[in-house]
């Protein structure tokens, strides 16, 4: 239920919402100018237009006292006190702030309710927080859709995209250790960097380390870091590791199955304990952040090889998510690539649309590199097609296209509808049995029955032969 909630909720709904509630709701800029209040704000405050003013002005003028939104950009950080208006009534005002993507201050969101209203103030505090890291979840999540960035995965509308769109929102502010499964280039960076953003250690840094690209003698110093003198030609003046680095934010551990043996029992101890030496220290340092952990390989398997500890497996397995491969969700692969078109024409200077021949070709592609093969190959056209239409003609001489797929897509004129429909299904059944080998496989990943599958063989002369499908 909650998943179909989420996958409804939009900017228009959310203000709706929070129009809805009977306790004065504030957005301020970081230059104290309303950008927005709720019904409720409007009709107990009753002085006029709020939105374009500015705050402290309005508290030098005595309308209220004191002013959260400056207590907050002063202090920056949650804050909750009690303020008196123009007309001696008291409020219980609560306000924290939304960063921007260096930390700064870029919003202020206040909530307030009469004291009187509230029986107990203790608990009050903590349900206006809860209420306040709602907002700022959910605002987060609207300033991360309208900049469009690191939403790759995200911009189709698969169900697969959805689910983990939706898992995302949810699991960002459960500060545990995550496990990204997937292959190469379907976005394990991008959705970790996007579950950092949408938890409360966003405005604190991002750390991204790729386990398999630096040499193992390097590794532990890099994470860790080392004491002055831990070990010869090491920097004189010691230094600090990624660990550090990342002190109230996130760590982005990518290719975790190359993380070196011996040192797995350390890491071990940050999730554990959270805590960790320093190469030639004997003082135990605290680790305050929050570990996504991502693989491309079965770590289950390299745990039966010997070459990753069990429990460190457990102790990462906690919140686990496959990210399936782009192949397995055609339905982004149209969106992603109108998505990277619109960038790198923007990027470059051009304008260009892509045929619908390439297009078809693009999405019975089988894509092996995933997101970030098509990203590269979308920059490659943009940069190399010569006119504004980008054709079959214009993709690289390596690209492997089947030939039979070719003269298809290049017939599709010569034909009718029904039969070029027909064509393509033929095609896509043979390709998708040969990829899974089973009727029943073929019809999960197709999305449709078993005796679906039976039927289309049937009506395409279609018979399985050494487990491949051919033409009868």
């Amino acid at each position: 239920m909650t998943a179909k909630v989420l996958q409804k909720f939009d900017g228009q709904l959310l203000l709706k919402i929070l129009n809805s509630l009977k306790d004065p709701i504030w957005i301020i800029e970081n230059n104290g100018n309303v950008l927005w209040v709720n019904q409720a704000a409007d009709d107990f405050f009753s002085i006029g237009e709020l939105i374009g003013q500015n705050v402290f002005k309005m508290e030098k003028q005595g309308l209220f006292s004191p002013s959260i939104a400056r207590l907050v950009i002063e202090q920056k950080r949650f804050i909750s006190t009690a303020q008196i208006t123009q007309n001696n009534v008291q409020l219980l005002v609560s306000g924290d702030y939304i960063p921007d993507e260096n930390g700064d201050i870029q919003y202020i969101v206040t909530h307030a309710r009469q004291l009187s209203q509230a029986i107990n103030q203790s608990s009050e505090l903590g349900k206006v927080e809860s209420i306040l890291q709602l907002y700022k979840q959910q605002i987060r999540e609207l300033i991360l859709q309208k900049n469009q960035q690191n939403e790759d995965f995200y911009v189709g509308k698969s169900k697969a995209a959805q689910t983990i769109s939706v898992w995302s929102q949810k699991i960002a502010d459960i500060d545990t250790t995550i496990l990204l499964n997937g292959e190469t280039g379907v976005g394990k960076t991008a959705l970790a960097y996007r579950i950092h953003q949408l938890s409360s250690r966003n405005n604190k840094p991002f750390i991204h380390l790729d386990c398999g690209a630096i040499p193992e003698s390097l590794i532990e110093s890099e994470l860790f870091g080392y004491k002055k003198g831990a070990f010869t030609g090491a920097n004189a003046n010691g230094k600090l590791g990624l660990i550090a680095a990342a002190d109230q934010g996130t760590i982005f551990l990518d290719e975790i199955g190359e993380f070196p043996l011996h040192l797995q029992s350390k890491l071990l101890q940050i999730l554990q304990n959270k805590t960790y030496r320093m190469i030639g220290d004997n003082q135990v340092q605290q680790a305050d952040v929050r570990i996504i952990a991502a693989t491309n390989v079965n770590l289950m398997e390299r745990v039966k090889e010997g070459a990753f500890r069990k429990d460190l497996f457990y102790r990462l397995n906690i919140l686990p998510m496959k990210i399936p491969p782009l192949r397995e969700r055609r339905e982004d692969i149209i969106p992603l690539l109108n998505l990277y078109l619109g960038k790198f024409d923007q990027k470059y200077g051009h304008q260009h649309y892509l045929s619908k021949n390439l297009m078809d070709t693009l999405y019975n592609y089988s894509w092996e590199g995933n997101i970030r093969e098509l990203e590269n190959l979308m920059e490659r056209l943009v940069i190399t097609s010569a006119g504004p239409k980008i054709d079959i003609d214009d993709l690289p001489s390596d690209f492997p296209i089947q030939q039979s797929q070719q003269l298809l897509l290049q017939n599709v004129e010569e034909v009718s509808l029904p039969v070029y429909l027909d064509q393509i299904e033929k095609s896509v059944l043979i390709k998708t049995y040969n990829e899974t080998n089973s009727t029943w496989k073929t019809a999960k990943k197709l999305g449709v029955s078993q005796s679906y599958i039976i039927r289309r063989l049937k009506k395409f002369n279609l018979r399985i032969s050494e487990k491949e499908l051919v033409e009868i």
